[in-house]
């Protein structure tokens, strides 16, 4: 019951969440076309979410609320600031990242989800270099925005977010690495974020 109910709270919250984002970044689509891209993301997360296979799923306070808060503090994120780098080198971020987090979620396909489980085990695609190239696309198209809209506060969201990545991947792994599987696959690809680092 406890499953079912957190399996109905992430898909709702994913939901939402990716029709608050499409909202908020459509405006600067005018001015960044990159961002479409980005919002192809976000449309990718709705279908996968519902599509969800089931599987052993955290049940814990801890994983469940670093879950939810890596996805939703980087939508705190204020379009505003200075502008760091010239045009091509953000956009190149941000289309860098945002193709490495969409063919992590084509690798996952119905595995993808929000909170630490283990809905079968993927080596394959993005997965053979990184443990978790989703939450690397991320951080590199992140880094991409914060280069257009430089701000202490956008420093300040940006830096929660991924420490909550961090977080979210220890919890993952706590969950996967009871699976011989993953303890396998965890022993072939020893980076988590960043190939040879870390």
């Amino acid at each position: 019951m406890k499953t079912q109910l957190l399996r109905f709270a992430e898909c709702s919250f994913m939901l939402w969440l990716g029709i608050l984002a499409i909202f908020r970044l459509a405006p600067a689509f005018s001015t960044h076309p990159q961002v479409a891209l980005f919002i192809l993301g976000e449309i990718i997360n709705i279908v996968l979410i519902i599509s969800q296979r089931r599987g052993q799923v955290a049940e814990r306070l801890f994983p469940v609320t670093v879950a939810f808060l890596g996805t939703c503090i980087g939508l705190l994120f204020i379009p505003q600031g200075v502008t760091l780098l010239p045009e091509f080198v953000t956009t190149t971020l941000i289309i860098c990242g945002t193709l490495i987090a969409i063919a992590a979620k084509l690798s996952l396909r119905r595995s993808f989800g929000i909170i630490a489980a283990n809905r079968g085990v993927k080596d394959n695609g993005a997965y053979r270099f990184v443990r978790h190239p989703m939450y690397l696309g991320y951080i590199v198209s992140q880094v991409g925005f914060l280069t257009i809209y430089f701000s202490f506060y956008n420093v300040l969201i940006y830096s929660m977010t991924w420490l909550c990545f961090w977080l979210r991947a220890v919890e993952e792994e706590k969950v996967l690495l009871l699976d011989p599987a993953y303890s396998a696959y965890a022993t072939r690809v020893r980076a988590r974020l960043v190939p040879g680092l870390i």
